[in-house]
Formats: C-alpha cells, sequence, structure tokens
C-alpha cells in the first residue's frame, strides 16, 4: 500500500482522452491501455490525494463521450457527443493537463493540437512532434542529419515503383504504426505482395535495407528536472530468432479472427504461450561501448525530433555491434504494463518507480499550462517569444540557454550556407534542404555505414548529468 499522502494544496485536474476517430483496432487498444493505467493507481492513496481524473473518449466515427470512468457499460450509456460539443464541454472544465492514451494518427496530431488549442498541456510529446515522428522518412532523414545511424532506404510513392535498394529489404508503410503492413522481402518475386500489403495502410512506403539480425533493443529516455534528455533506462532486449528475425503486428498485440485485439489475452510478447521469439528481456545485459553508442544516439534522436518529457525508441544492432534507430515511439499510458513504466522500475531510483514518475510527469505537463495570451504584444508568431527573451534577460537559466541554441545554431547554418551551396537531399526521395560540403578533387568522401548520404552532423548541445528528482518520500503502490 501507499503510505498517507503528503499535504497538497489542490488536486490537479487530469483528462484522459482515449479513444480513435478512425479505427476499432486502435480504439480498443487505446481504451484497454487507459483501462491498465487506471487498475495500476486503483487504491494509491497518493493519486487520490493528488489528482483528479476525468475521462474523454473518442469513438470510432468521431462522436465523444465524457465519462466517470471507462466501464463499457458507462461508455455504451454515455451522452454521444458531437465535436462542437465536445469541445465544449472541455473548454468549460479548466483541466489543468491531458494525458493522452490514443494511438492511430488522428489521435497523436489533431487531437492533440485540439488540448493546445483549449490550453491543456500534454503529458509527453507536442503534436508537432508526434506528427514528425509518425512519418518514418522524415523522422530519419532528420535523426541522420543529427549524427543517428538509420538504414539506407527510400520513400516510394506507387505499387508499381521498383525499388532502388538491393534485396533484401524491408517495406513499411510510412504513417502507421504497431508494425502494420511491414514485411522483410528477399526476392524479386515476394515484392509484388509486399508492396500491396504496405500500400493497403499508407500512400507513402518506406523501403529500407534489411539490418542482418544481431540484437534488437528498446531504449526509453527521460528528461531531467531541467528537461534535459539525461536519463537513459534499463535496455529491454527483444529475443528475435534466424527464423523470425523481424517484429510484425502480431508479435506485439494478440488479434482474434476478425484482426481486432484479443482481449483475453492482448499483449503477445511475453504470454504464456508465446514462442520463443515473442519474448523480451529487461534489463538486458549490455557492455560499455554498446550501451554508450545506444544512449548517445537515443539521446541525439530525441534532441533532433524535438521530443518532450520522455522517448523511446527501437534500435537494431547487426552482428559487428554497429546500431541503427529502427523508429521513435514516445508514447506511454503509465500503466503498470506498459514499456516505459517497467523499464524504470528496473532501476533503484525512487523518482522513476510506479506511480512516482507518472505524477512527474502530470506535474510538470501542468507547469506548463500556460497564461491567457498577452493582447499588448505587437510582434512575433508566437506567444512565449516575448516571455522567453524577457526570461533571459532577467536572468533565467533555462531560456537562456535556449536563446543561446538557437543565435548557435543559426549562426552555424549562416556561414555553412554562406560558404556552400545548398542541394537538396533527401531519405528516399523526401526533399530535405542541406548544406553541400566541399570534397576533394580526389573523388567523393565514402559514406559513413548506417547514415544517410549528404546528411552532415550536427551538434545539439552537450549532454547535462542531473538526475531526476523523487516525486515523493514513497514511490510504489501495491
Amino acid at each position: 500500500m501507499c503510505p498517507p499522502a503528503g499535504t497538497v494544496d489542490r488536486k490537479l485536474k487530469i483528462i484522459h482522452v482515449a479513444g480513435s476517430p478512425v479505427s476499432k483496432y486502435y480504439s480498443m487498444i487505446s481504451v484497454h491501455y487507459a483501462r491498465q493505467m487506471l487498475e495500476g493507481v486503483a487504491g494509491c492513496e497518493l493519486t487520490r490525494a493528488g489528482f483528479e481524473f476525468h475521462f474523454a473518449v473518442v469513438l470510432p466515427g468521431g462522436s465523444w463521450c465524457i465519462t466517470r470512468d471507462l466501464d463499457e457499460a458507462t461508455i455504451e450509456s454515455a451522452p454521444k457527443l458531437t465535436h462542437g460539443q465536445a469541445i465544449s464541454e472541455l473548454a468549460s472544465q479548466d483541466y489543468d493537463a491531458c494525458v493522452p492514451h490514443m494511438f492511430c494518427w488522428a489521435g497523436y496530431t489533431a487531437y492533440r493540437a485540439l488540448m493546445d488549442l483549449l490550453r491543456v498541456p500534454i503529458v509527453g510529446n507536442s503534436p508537432e512532434c508526434m506528427a514528425l515522428i509518425t512519418d518514418k522518412a522524415q523522422a530519419k532523414a532528420v535523426a541522420s542529419a543529427a549524427g543517428v545511424p538509420v538504414a539506407e532506404g527510400e520513400l516510394l510513392s506507387s505499387p508499381s515503383q521498383v525499388p532502388n535498394v538491393p534485396y533484401p529489404f524491408v517495406l513499411k508503410p510510412c504513417c502507421e504504426d504497431n508494425s502494420m503492413g511491414i514485411s522483410k522481402v528477399e526476392s524479386e518475386a515476394e515484392l509484388p505482395a509486399a508492396m500491396a500489403e504496405a500500400f493497403r495502410f499508407d500512400s507513402s512506403v518506406v523501403c529500407e535495407r534489411f539490418i542482418p539480425l544481431g540484437r534488437e533493443i528498446r531504449v526509453a529516455i527521460v528528461e531531467d528536472e531541467r528537461g534535459e534528455p539525461t536519463i537513459v533506462l534499463p535496455a529491454t532486449e527483444y529475443l528475435l530468432t534466424p527464423e523470425h528475425p523481424m517484429r510484425v503486428s502480431t508479435d506485439k498485440i494478440s488479434v482474434t479472427d476478425s484482426g481486432l485485439p484479443d482481449a483475453s489475452k492482448f499483449f503477445a510478447t511475453n504470454h504464456e504461450e508465446a514462442p520463443a521469439y515473442r519474448r523480451s528481456i529487461c534489463p538486458c545485459p549490455l557492455d560499455e561501448a554498446l550501451a554508450a553508442k545506444l544512449g548517445d544516439a537515443a539521446r541525439k534522436a530525441h534532441r533532433a525530433l524535438r521530443c518532450r518529457d520522455f522517448s523511446i525508441f527501437d534500435f537494431r544492432v547487426d552482428p559487428e555491434g554497429e546500431v541503427y534507430m529502427l523508429e521513435c515511439q514516445p508514447v506511454c499510458s503509465f500503466a503498470r504494463q506498459s514499456a516505459m513504466t517497467g523499464m524504470a522500475t528496473k532501476t533503484d531510483v525512487p523518482g522513476l518507480q510506479y506511480p512516482a514518475l507518472y505524477h512527474t510527469m502530470m506535474r510538470r505537463a501542468a507547469a506548463r499550462k500556460p497564461k491567457p495570451c498577452d493582447a499588448a504584444q505587437v510582434l512575433g508568431m508566437k506567444e512565449r517569444v516575448r516571455a522567453a527573451f524577457e526570461s533571459a534577460r532577467r536572468g533565467g537559466l533555462a531560456a537562456r540557454r535556449a536563446t543561446e541554441r538557437v543565435a548557435l545554431c543559426a549562426h552555424r547554418v549562416f556561414f555553412r550556407f554562406l560558404g556552400r551551396a545548398p542541394q537538396r537531399v533527401a531519405f528516399g526521395g523526401l526533399p530535405f534542404l542541406a548544406p553541400q560540403r566541399r570534397r576533394p578533387a580526389a573523388g567523393p568522401r565514402p559514406s559513413r555505414p548506417g547514415r544517410a548520404a549528404n546528411f552532415p552532423p550536427a551538434d545539439f548541445g552537450r549532454v547535462a548529468t542531473q538526475s531526476i528528482s523523487s516525486d515523493a518520500a514513497s514511490t510504489r503502490c501495491s
């Protein structure tokens, strides 16, 4: 049990948004995760004392219901609201923060942006970040430019397009989640079926070099109290086999014959009936060199993709020990069963235990709640620009660091472009403006393994070392 809760000025009013307007699959996953979160904090005095939970569920088709809990009967019987009615109701409540539990494209982007419009700060990543990381081609181009190793690849726009990447390669829908539509293609004979499957889910498909199986490792980053990505949680390894060298959708979520999540089993990984290739271990053994490579790549990617609060990355490690970022998946419902929660509880840091980390994330989000717009502001696209520079003038450390970084980046970009002609480059045909480096007359510079051609390394600032502070004297509920 949790010890008695400490004194709090008032409860924070938290809105949990779950469901999906576009997909029964993602709607079921979303509500399931949100229910697991509730089960995890049930009976916790610290949670009850510090937070007041409210729920909004977006149903397939787009209608809403705003409820007191997530029981199936409650959702079924709740009045169904239009967008306008739901927005009016949400705006009237003045929530302190929002925990997003939606996993579809609209949930990652439009519904998070709606919370921004209602001036309800979000736990975790912004809609702009989510739009970027969900587009695999864009995310890999940006991460590669920051020095994060990725597999060479290209973006396909038609099922009839012939890939330039040599066999074997992997096809992935560009904007899709949970390994839907993914295939390993060994030969030309396998290509038509794999292309058809990938293009079922998106109009653009990423084709990238297959990285031979060494290991597949998940790394999670948690920002410290200064907002720096200094905390690397114990890693999780997925125990793939030569016969099954790649995780697919059904390796993650168990489904029925209709393709919808099987509520009786749900998680496919580590289920009691799971085969060897659906097992994982955390913490997984890492030597110092590999741990350093993974941590460095994850921190660089976190900064480059502008993640906030936390981030989660899947990496492939080839037989030679080189690492390659597969994807960024910075979402967490903060259930006991959530991947990041499990990784955090493998530490001995009080502030990373459950539900202390969850409480910290909600309080950090609430602290970002914006004040009413300043009607006196004359210039600037962002209302916070003026406040940031005023804070920097007064000596605010965080704002001053941010201002200095912007100035430094602008300085570098200016002089790079002044001395070198811009060149349009791509991760798979996706235009990205980058400087063309001058090369010696002797010939082209050899490209580094795992980095898209012509992307220069970037310096995103030094890494701080301060650890997260403890949420409370007690950290664990049971």
